[in-house]
């Protein structure tokens, strides 16, 4: 019997050397459980086609790119069954929008969102807590460069072909267009360098071409900021007017210290003790993974019963529902941002006056009022008074008294 080819090198059919005719590198490989012989044709590379090439010289130059190409990706690997047909991976990349709109990425392009969607899937997910706070940045991270390459008219390229010079364009994008600061540009080369190498670890590509990035030395720290004493005035005025249930949510964060993320989203009236004047904040919500029980300022305990009187309503209501009001719906992951950062937007204040400003404000106006510094790292939920000590630092706190009250005059 004659034995029967598993694979038959690219190489190119010239259509006898007709430039007027379609060029293309063939490549054939024998399907193991089918026994079929799959011809495959392939025209482009690095964004280009060999169609789009006037002369002989210049369409075979650029077919011995793609067939280089091809036997690296072979000798890694890669077969054109790759994946097993049946095997769809959900677009890791897709926001809550386009989420609805498709619901399965195709598997038949062998592209960068593919591989990413697949490397989330079996790599990144379940890596990280359950709040899921780092691979959110981690896919938001992707999706720029995804969004990038579309932009580019990149995106159906095969990750293999993603090279060293596209890479380069994609950061220098970040550097001169997007102004990253260092610490976020870096971020950026190191998550796509791993991505790149799972890559060819299942031989999707033969190089990282995560290399010889452009410095950037840029220090932009627009970490959010406590606020002034005046601009607090004039920035509660306006939301309590406009926006009663941002002002709300202001506040839990001055006076109780309370993240805005999981901690006051997910918070339920029956959290609150009304008696005690405690809020507990359970091991699944806090940032650190750890239960604590916060102390309430009189104050406040005095607005959210008077103002809100979330002492009458169902323990299991979302204080902060999504219809302005307690609910059985929490409001948006990004709800209260964008809020706030419009009326900010509106008074002309600073950027670097976020939402979460008011948590930093608080603790600092706790700080300055003689508070110790154990009291407030209980307060914030920190795991150490060095955590708690560079926190208010970095927030504009100095408790030298000596320096503010006793320099020696010149």
């Amino acid at each position: 019997m004659r034995r029967k080819k598993f694979l038959i090198y690219p190489h190119l059919c010239d259509r006898k050397g007709d430039l007027s005719k379609q060029w293309y590198v063939e490549l054939s490989m024998r399907n193991v459980k089918t026994g079929e012989l799959l011809r495959k044709r392939f025209e482009e590379y690095a964004g280009k086609s060999i169609n789009q090439f006037n002369t002989d010289e210049e369409r075979r130059t650029f077919a011995t790119k793609i067939i280089e190409q091809l036997n690296m990706k072979i000798a890694n690997g890669w077969t054109i069954f790759d994946p097993e047909p049946g095997i769809v991976y959900e677009d890791q990349l897709q926001n809550g929008t386009s989420a609805r709109l498709f619901k399965k990425l195709v598997n038949s392009n062998m592209n960068f969102k593919y591989w990413i969607s697949r490397y989330i899937v079996e790599e990144l997910q379940g890596s990280f807590d359950e709040k899921g706070e780092t691979l959110r940045t981690y896919r938001s991270r992707y999706r720029v460069f995804e969004a990038w390459l579309e932009h580019e008219k990149l995106n159906k390229l095969d990750v293999s072909e993603i090279d060293n010079g596209i890479i380069l364009r994609f950061f220098t994008h970040l550097k001169t267009e997007r102004k990253l600061c260092s610490r976020t540009y870096n971020s950026y080369g190191q998550l796509l360098s791993d991505f790149f190498k799972y890559a060819m670890k299942h031989g999707a590509a033969y190089l990282n071409p995560v290399h010889d990035l452009p410095k950037n030395k840029t220090v932009r720290d627009l970490g959010a900021e406590r606020i002034s004493q005046s601009d607090m005035k004039r920035l509660m005025e306006i939301i309590d007017e406009q926006d009663a249930q941002l002002g709300f949510a202001c506040r839990f964060q001055y006076y109780c210290g309370m993240r805005p993320g999981y901690e006051i989203r997910w918070l339920k009236t029956g959290d609150i003790n009304f008696k005690r004047g405690t809020i507990k904040i359970s091991s699944e919500i806090s940032k650190t993974d750890r239960y604590r029980d916060i102390a309430v300022p009189d104050v406040f305990m005095k607005y959210i019963i008077e103002n809100w009187h979330l002492d009458v309503f169902d323990a299991n209501l979302y204080v902060f529902g999504n219809k302005g009001m307690p609910g059985k719906n929490p409001y948006g992951k990004n709800s209260f941002r964008n809020r706030f950062n419009q009326i900010r937007d509106k008074l002309k204040l600073p950027k670097y006056y976020k939402f979460y400003s008011f948590k930093h404000t608080g603790a600092v106006t706790l700080a300055e009022q003689g508070e110790s510094i154990i009291n407030i790292r209980d307060h914030l939920g920190h795991t150490s008074i060095e955590t708690t000590e560079h926190y208010l630092k970095r927030h504009g706190f100095n408790d030298s008294e000596i320096i503010r009250k006793k320099f020696p005059e010149i």
